[in-house]
């Protein structure tokens, strides 16, 4: 039996497919109740059919706005004001849920706890949320430090070392995933090789946005690279 959240999150998929995206929490409500009139409609309102007449709004908003699953999950994501759109793994869940089943094929990713947590920040990063929102010149220098987890004083070795880490952090959690989806544990955030290449393409980015800061680092004399 399907939950709420999956309810939702397959009302939110059918809503992509037909090339709503993203979408609006008011195209959800409306797209909800149509798909699922008795769980999405407000109660007390039937009408000749014996169906819920009006959409419950409060209901749906209580589902996207909290920290009910879809968001807790990652199933959802919100890319401006009452704007949202399915992440990777959204999707997946939902096209399981159509095929017929009640749970996701993920899996727990099996990484390190260093690489673990320092993937969870990249993905929560500002730099990363604005990218995928088409932002890119709202990024500042200091979304791309705190990405990368340096500083404008930063020494030229340890930007190269940071630089380093993230891209191998990002080829172990693909080799660790192998292109399914995974969890940094147990009913955590899912994630999958899209999110992966969404990282690896901000971080692309922002070396060349910022080129003459990271030169300017680069070319700073440190006794520690002796």
């Amino acid at each position: 039996m399907q939950s709420v959240s999956d309810k939702l999150l397959v009302a939110a998929f059918e809503l992509e497919e037909k090339g709503v995206r993203p979408f609006s929490a008011e195209d959800l409500v409306v797209a909800a109740w149509h798909k699922f009139p008795d769980t999405f409609g407000l109660a007390g309102y039937r009408g000749d059919d014996n169906q819920l007449r009006y959409p419950d709004s409060n209901r749906v908003f209580a589902e996207i706005m909290g920290s009910k699953p879809i968001r807790k999950r990652g199933f959802l994501t919100k890319v401006g004001n009452k704007m949202y759109q399915l992440t990777e793994a959204g999707r997946e869940h939902a096209r399981q849920l159509r095929c017929g089943g009640s749970e996701p094929s993920v899996r727990k990713a099996g990484l390190g706890r260093e690489v673990a947590g320092q993937l969870k920040n990249l993905l929560a990063s500002r730099a990363v949320e604005k990218v995928k929102n088409n932002r890119l010149q709202d990024v500042t220098f200091f979304d791309a430090c705190i990405f990368w987890g340096i500083t404008p004083v930063s020494s030229a070795i340890e930007l190269q070392g940071k630089i380093s880490n993230i891209e191998g952090s990002l080829e172990s959690a693909r080799k660790a995933i192998r292109g399914n989806m995974a969890t940094f544990g147990h009913g955590g955030q899912a994630f999958g090789a899209q999110d992966l290449d969404t990282v690896l393409t901000t971080h692309r980015l922002l070396l060349e946005r910022f080129r003459t800061e990271i030169n300017i680092i680069r070319q700073r004399k440190d006794e520690r690279k002796v």
